[in-house]
């Protein structure tokens, strides 16, 4: 038997933010995570992969700091918990004793319930590098791509391959009216969209897959207006279901789409077992109602807060906000919180502040991205900041970033107009025009 003080079921995002919190908040205990692959791939750089990385290997995240910091690392997997004796069972039957345990054992990819979803070459997004090498080998075989799915990963995975070469045929299918639709606002999509097709990526949208076809192996897909699309390969993107299975089984509390019942502290209803990541149940920060965001800066804080909360409680998660940035080709997007669409379907009355302005001062210097815009969404009742879409160059991470703290911390309108922030002819916009700030400010004058 093996024993540990605090015991991590899962090595992705939730996992290692939780084993390295652990050693900063109670540095004498002792930790170990199980993880059921050799190591652990970089989850939001998978679909780098394939086109600018050019090797699984290159998307690792190492072992070594945490080994240096006294973590011991598991290759197995876990087969049953046994709460009563506060016991983890592996599958070759092994055990391991516990303090604490932290469930971070993430989600896996949905599959689209249609005829021949099980055929081979369909590869939904696995975390595991031995997988993810497996699609490289196909991929390297197959140039009619069809992927399946307009949200960041399809997204992204499509202008990845298409970077594989000219002779890559890629097809992107999504089922709303624009891709990025759950996070960004349409327009923003819409521009993505563009430069996924100046790029050779063919993208149809409002478009449903009615079946695969082929015999052993795909070799088409079939959408519900009739018409088939040539595939010798599939890439779903198309969401994720929490892994509440080991919850489940061991009687805690768990919601199938949810995912595992967490409280403010990201308790489960044993207080020695804690739950993060993926697999956790969340609240959106904005509303408190229940909320489904997968995301791996989700889960690097949650394992923060679950780690800190172990043996007394000291944090208290603010929700989850989903705060999100992509770049496709020479397009940036980022986006934090509420869409105007979700805004409508919430009920919510709000107003919008638009700024567009160069991301460089003067704008003659190189790199400078001309049409730089910020959007932003403050709610009425209180003139608090629900929403904010970034759309430019690299910059908009950065500036996603700003918006969805000042969400978090339910800025006004007139406090985010009067911000000061940081900035330089190389690197922001000018302070007379800086995108955030008079975007609030002509909120404030159009409200």
């Amino acid at each position: 038997m093996k024993a540990t003080d605090v015991l991590i079921i899962g090595g992705s995002a939730a996992g290692l933010s939780t084993a390295n919190s652990v050693k900063t908040w109670y540095p004498n205990k002792s930790v170990m995570v199980v993880r059921d692959v050799d190591y652990t791939v970089v989850p939001c750089g998978i679909p780098y992969i394939y086109g600018t990385l050019k090797a699984v290997e290159k998307d690792k995240i190492p072992d070594e700091g945490f080994l240096k910091k006294g973590v011991e690392f598991v290759i197995s997997k876990v087969s049953e918990i046994d709460r009563n004796q506060h016991l983890v069972i592996l599958a070759d039957g092994e055990t391991i004793s516990y303090e604490k345990l932290v469930l971070a054992t993430g989600a896996r990819p949905v599959f689209p319930p249609v005829p021949g979803a099980q055929l081979g070459n369909i590869f939904p997004i696995y975390k595991d590098p031995n997988y993810l090498q497996n699609l490289d080998d196909v991929l390297q075989q197959n140039k009619n791509v069809v992927i399946i799915g307009g949200g960041f990963i399809g997204v992204e995975m499509a202008e990845q391959v298409r970077l594989k070469g000219d002779d890559y045929n890629v097809t992107l299918i999504e089922a709303l009216p624009r891709c990025l639709a759950v996070a960004c606002e349409e327009e923003y999509g819409q521009k993505i969209e563009t430069e996924l097709e100046r790029m050779g990526v063919k993208v149809m949208t409002d478009t449903m897959v009615k079946a695969f076809i082929g015999d052993q192996k795909v070799n088409g897909v079939i959408l519900t207006d009739g018409s088939t699309v040539t595939a010798d390969i599939v890439i779903l993107g198309i969401g994720t279901i929490p892994n509440i299975e080991l919850a489940s089984q061991s009687g805690l509390k768990v919601d199938e789409k949810e995912g595992i019942t967490v409280d403010e502290y990201l308790c489960t209803n044993d207080p020695d077992i804690f739950a993060c990541g993926d697999c956790a149940s969340k609240f959106s920060s904005i509303n408190g109602e229940p909320v489904i965001i997968r995301l791996a800066s989700v889960a690097a804080s949650e394992g923060m807060i679950a780690a800190s909360n172990l043996y007394q409680l000291n944090r208290k998660t603010l929700g989850a906000l989903g705060a999100f940035a992509t770049k496709v080709g020479d397009t940036s997007v980022g986006a934090a919180g509420f869409t105007e669409r979700m805004c409508i379907e919430n009920y919510i009355s709000y107003y919008v502040g638009k700024m567009v302005a160069p991301d460089r001062h003067p704008a003659s210097l190189p790199g400078c991205t001309m049409q730089t815009e910020v959007k932003l969404l403050f709610d009425r009742k209180d003139d608090r900041i629900i929403g904010g879409h970034v759309l430019g160059g690299v910059q908009a991470a950065d500036m996603v970033n700003i918006l969805a703290l000042a969400i978090q911390q339910r800025l006004t309108a007139a406090e985010l107009a009067v911000m000061q922030y940081a900035t330089h002819p190389l690197l922001t916009g000018s302070p007379l025009v800086y995108q955030v700030m008079w975007a609030a400010e002509n909120a404030i004058a159009k409200k």
